[in-house]
């Protein structure tokens, strides 16, 4: 049998496991690469050599990692992690880099924050890139993963190993059609009878202001339930109902709607969340920094 050497497994080889751990696919973990997936399946083939297991069982139309696989994988992404921030210069000038910032967040986020975190970028570093991921209600995994460089969301984490900035406090208000006799002055009462529009984020958490009604006994009719904000103001308009949205995103509604104070003082804050690990990494400091910019000045302008 031929005798591989284990020190001859190089750290691109350990990131072609973790690619194909994480999406549970050859051709995802091609992409996500930027390789061949003959590459990967070769690049695999290699290491089930080197650890002695098949690594990889097919699962469906992907695949599966075994126990063994299960177990390296944690080290592996030490391993690489550990590596780069090794080799990574100290010296860091957002002029010249060509990393990509990983943004963890939701619609909220994107819609309020990411148009100015993106302007400054263009102009600060011309060579990045951003790719952003849907946090949901797991962004912190991102985090943890590396996934992602921030994350941007409303919700408490107590993770270990993920540190916190509060950017600012946001409440809510109503959305109603434009000519809803409502929109002058929208009471509890007019609230609590009204036909709703309910953005439930697919179930994963529900909205601060849900929270809050709920303790205060208020349970809204629900007409339309949506796992997103993507026409929602046509259905606003159509059922002659109320939607409860966050104070910053209500001008993504445009001027066929009326906006109005909602009959509750709720209030969420908005929080920049980063790996402790990260902490100190010069690219991920500068990016912090823009996004605390980019958060002053929507406080600002509200």
């Amino acid at each position: 049998m031929e005798d591989f050497d284990g020190l001859k497994v190089d750290f691109h080889a350990l990131r072609v496991l973790i690619e194909v751990h994480d999406t549970g696919s050859l051709t995802a973990a091609a992409d996500r690469a930027g390789m061949s997936q003959s590459t990967v399946s070769y690049t695999l083939d290699r290491l089930r050599k080197v650890f002695g297991d098949d690594l990889f069982v097919r699962q469906g139309r992907g695949v599966a990692p075994t126990p063994r696989c299960s177990e390296i994988v944690p080290q592996a992404r030490d391993l690489t992690r550990g590596f780069a921030d090794l080799v990574r210069a100290q010296a860091f000038d957002p002029q010249t880099t060509t990393r990509v910032a990983r943004i963890s967040c939701n619609y909220y986020e994107r819609a309020v924050l990411l148009p100015g975190i993106i302007e400054v970028i263009s102009r600060e570093a011309p060579g990045v890139r951003v790719q952003v991921r849907s946090a949901e209600a797991s962004g912190h995994a991102h985090l943890l993963s590396d996934e992602a460089d921030i994350l941007l969301s409303p919700l408490a984490l107590s993770q270990s190993g993920v540190m916190v900035r509060q950017l600012f406090s946001d409440t809510y208000v109503c959305i109603l059609s434009a000519d809803d006799p409502r929109r002058h002055r929208l009471s509890l009462d007019d609230y609590r009878d009204a036909k709703h529009v309910v953005v439930n984020y697919e179930n994963l958490w529900a909205p601060f202001y849900i929270k809050h009604l709920r303790r205060e006994g208020i349970e809204i009719d629900r007409l339309v339930e949506l796992p997103s904000f993507g026409g929602v103001a046509q259905l606003v308009r159509a059922g002659d109902c109320i939607l409860t949205v966050p104070r910053r995103v209500a001008d993504q509604f445009g001027p066929d709607v009326a906006v109005t104070a909602a009959p509750f003082d709720v209030r969420f804050d908005l929080k920049m969340y980063w790996s402790a690990r990260a902490h100190k990494d010069p690219f991920v400091q500068w990016l912090r920094d823009v996004v605390v910019k980019v958060s002053n000045k929507a406080q600002a302008d509200k």
